[in-house]
């Protein structure tokens, strides 16, 4: 895991260095004439900063620490940085309950810009059952690291749907989802 971190951080690290090498001098002087303000580059410490937060999140999960992993978490109404409130929590505790996290990997990941990171991980929360190899047991979870008044904070990617309270497109396939597989996994269950 740490391997995989360190690796991604290098390749966003030489990424972030080699645009700059190859930046031409015309572009330079446009932004002159522009007056363009410069942007704050990623350093590494940055990338080693995000892609530590969501690991944490993960193995927490994986380990069992459902609590724990869900106490990282934030999101941000009207610019204030807060803990999700308990029936948020309560919801995302019985998802992890229902499809705990086994084993994990990055899908994707990048800067949104200076401030955001978004790491999408793929969970096995099951083995396959011995026959039907091709039986869906992963799902994707989308993390945002936020740099928000002088610090690093974890959240949902959709923080700012779920903190209207309302469940989102996704907690509903999430849910259907979840019927589906028990009740596929109750039937298969018969059939034995």
């Amino acid at each position: 895991m740490r391997r995989n971190i360190f690796l991604l951080a290098l390749a966003m690290v030489l990424s972030a260095g080699m645009s700059s090498v190859f930046t031409s001098c015309k572009e330079k002087s446009a932004k002159e004439k522009l007056d363009l303000p410069e942007a704050p580059l990623i350093t590494h410490e940055d990338t080693v900063r995000a892609f530590t937060m969501a690991g944490e999140f993960m193995e927490a999960l994986k380990n069992n620490q459902i609590d724990s992993a869900l106490s990282m978490l934030v999101y941000y109404p009207n610019d204030t940085v807060i803990q999700l409130p308990a029936e948020i929590r309560a919801r995302l505790k019985k998802q992890y309950e229902l499809f705990p996290v086994k084993d994990y990997n990055i899908e994707t990941s990048y800067f949104e810009d200076q401030l955001n990171a978004q790491v999408t991980y793929k969970y096995r929360f099951m083995d396959p059952p011995a026959n039907d190899p091709n039986y869906p047991v992963t799902m994707n979870i989308m993390l945002q690291v936020k740099f928000y008044q002088g610090d690093y904070y974890l959240s949902l990617y959709e923080h700012s749907v779920i903190s209207r309270g309302s469940k989102t497109e996704m907690e509903r396939h999430v849910e259907n989802e979840m019927e589906k597989a028990k009740e596929k996994w109750a039937k298969d269950k018969e059939e034995e």
